[in-house]
């Protein structure tokens, strides 16, 4: 749809990422295009539907008020969303309302052989009642490092099987759109700071689950890194953890202790039986000592490698985000403790540390917005 208007009609649309309605005026006062420009680039728009018009009376109660905004059917991105224990599929809409989202339980480590198919058949289903004009790409948000050139995720620790798989090919080619994969980390930041704090510069989010990572706001935008691994923080090595073996193959990593599987494994050798982070959650609602205690322990790890983050990127705002995270305020207040401890006065100024503000389905939202910058607004950088 997008590909065949002018740059002009790019421009005034992308007013509408964050104004529901505009006039023609207020288009023209942000754009700094001409009357006549703005108003041919919205009769283009029009005819082809992807805006529609209102008539609204004046606040003085004279003359109507025309105001534009996208029509909601005017295209859909579809989102595929896993983490290690669980799938989302979804569309959204160009208001980036998510339409039938769908969610199922799912082990990542036993491959995509099952997996990438029924996400596929799902979301062909959402599909099916959308002109072919109109189905503008998919979002696929996967937890392991992604080569966003290959489409592909390269050497994930928990996603034993997925290395290598084409993802352009199992889910683009198939669905007939175009497709492109991100980290899971990313798209919760990108969710966060669209939705929550679109006036903070630098952002950094923190997911505590099954693995350990972040996704980096910088300068407003989502900062991959040379080869799209930037942001893994479980990986950053510390000497305290005194050889303890991670799943990348290092040892020492913060993830060794302090990630799901790894407390998984700790716990159970206390005595306890249990299968993922879901169970660590439930022990502590209710108040097991033992379990506060590791909790505790594994938070300050994690606040170490938050400390070098803060020192060498200097962010405004960190937002935790996990299951854990939300059962205990041992971990935010852990992390917090270690580090406005280890940063330095300058980094720590102004910086706040908060739990996440949006619900389970951040990775879905993030996966939709970035979709319809990429795919609708044809915005690449981010």
């Amino acid at each position: 749809m997008l590909k065949a208007t002018l740059r002009s009609e790019q421009v005034l649309l992308r007013c509408f990422r964050a104004h529901p309605s505009l006039t023609r005026l207020e288009i023209q006062e942000i754009t700094g295009l001409s009357r006549v420009t703005v108003s041919q680039g919205v009769a283009r728009l029009l005819a082809e539907k992807v805006l529609v018009e209102n008539e609204s009376v004046a606040p003085s109660g004279g003359r109507k008020a025309a105001t534009l905004e996208l029509n909601s059917a005017g295209g859909y991105v579809g989102v595929i969303s896993l983490t290690a224990t669980a799938m989302s599929v979804a569309l959204t809409n160009l208001q980036g309302h998510l339409i039938k989202p769908s969610h199922s339980s799912i082990d990542i480590g036993k491959g995509p052989g099952k997996i990438l198919p029924d996400a596929v058949q799902r979301l062909a289903t959402l599909f099916e009642g959308v002109p072919k004009s109109k189905r503008l790409g998919v979002v696929i948000g996967v937890p392991g490092p992604v080569s966003h050139e290959l489409g592909r995720v390269v050497s994930p620790p928990i996603m034993k099987g997925w290395d290598g798989i084409d993802f352009h090919k199992e889910v683009g080619d198939k669905l007939g759109v175009t497709s492109f994969l991100e980290n899971d980390a990313n798209l919760m930041a990108f969710a966060e700071h669209r939705l929550v704090y679109p006036e903070v510069k630098d952002l950094i989010l923190i997911k505590i689950a099954t693995g350990i990572g972040s996704g980096l706001i910088l300068n407003r935008r989502l900062h991959r890194g040379a080869e799209g691994s930037a942001g893994d923080i479980g990986h950053v090595q510390l000497d305290a953890l005194k050889g303890s073996t991670c799943r990348c193959g290092h040892t020492d990593c913060v993830e060794s202790f302090s990630g799901g599987w790894a407390l998984v494994e700790k716990i159970n050798a206390m005595g306890y039986s249990i299968k993922d982070s879901s169970d660590i959650a439930e022990l502590c609602r209710k108040g097991d000592t033992k379990i506060l205690r590791l909790i505790a322990e594994a938070s300050g790890y994690i606040g170490h490698a938050i400390a070098d983050a803060v020192n060498l990127l200097n962010p405004s705002k960190i937002v935790i985000e996990g299951r854990i995270a939300k059962a205990s305020d041992i971990v935010l207040a852990t992390v917090k403790e270690v580090v406005y401890q280890r940063s330095g006065a300058l980094a720590t100024k102004n910086l706040e540390i908060v739990p996440s503000k949006l619900g389970d389905e951040r990775a879905v939202l993030g996966a939709a917005h970035l979709g319809l910058d990429r795919f609708f607004y044809s915005i690449e950088e981010n």
